[in-house]
């Protein structure tokens, strides 16, 4: 009977010790696949910074844009958010760094097709084919892990829900009001 009990008490034990380390790894993988930001101040961007930011969303985009409310969304965050000032610096300052060995200019003065083979060329987590291949590229390419998450998918995320919209004929995106404007319209220019 006290072999028995032992052998349980023995399993339950292994069991929950598995379930823990379990849990701590699946925590581990999860964080370094998503790394948060660091916490630094906010304030206005450099016009450089924000002109890099700009040209990025036109390269990824690939299609004419209203700009303006990229801007806006850009200048928002780093503003009101903590580390995503320093966040937009270090990516344009990163941009630069190699469109300067690919072509010995900064990101922004480079053609558009230069732009855009410079982002296609950025590692990405979200791409990549095995675990293993994401967790070396979110260790060995932390930086760019962190630009992907926090900068090239919000880019994307707004463009879904205004451009795109506009892209797909409609007249704007929703929540852009409207109805005001043709109804204070002459009926001739109404349709």
């Amino acid at each position: 009977m006290g072999v028995a009990v032992g052998a349980i008490t023995v399993l339950l034990a292994a069991q929950s010790a598995r379930a823990w380390l379990l849990t701590t790894l699946q925590a581990l993988y999860a964080r370094l696949l998503s790394p948060g930001l660091e916490d630094a101040p906010t304030g206005p961007l450099s016009a450089g910074a924000l002109n890099t930011l700009l040209v990025v969303t036109r390269a990824l985009v690939g299609v004419p844009v209203q700009i303006a409310h990229y801007e806006d969304f850009f200048r928002w965050r780093a503003e009101n958010l903590r580390g995503h000032k320093a966040l937009y610096e270090q990516f344009a300052t990163a941009l630069d760094r190699r469109a300067r060995r690919a072509v010995g200019d900064n990101f922004a003065d480079c053609s558009r097709q230069m732009q855009q083979k410079i982002l296609e060329e950025l590692p990405q987590v979200r791409n990549a084919g095995t675990r293993w291949h994401r967790v070396r590229v979110a260790v060995l390419e932390r930086d760019w892990v962190r630009f992907d998450q926090y900068i090239v998918s919000n880019i994307l995320l707004l463009f879904y829900r205004t451009d795109a919209w506009t892209l797909l004929g409609y007249e704007a995106w929703p929540g852009t009001p409207r109805g005001l404007d043709r109804y204070t319209q002459a009926p001739s220019q109404a349709r």
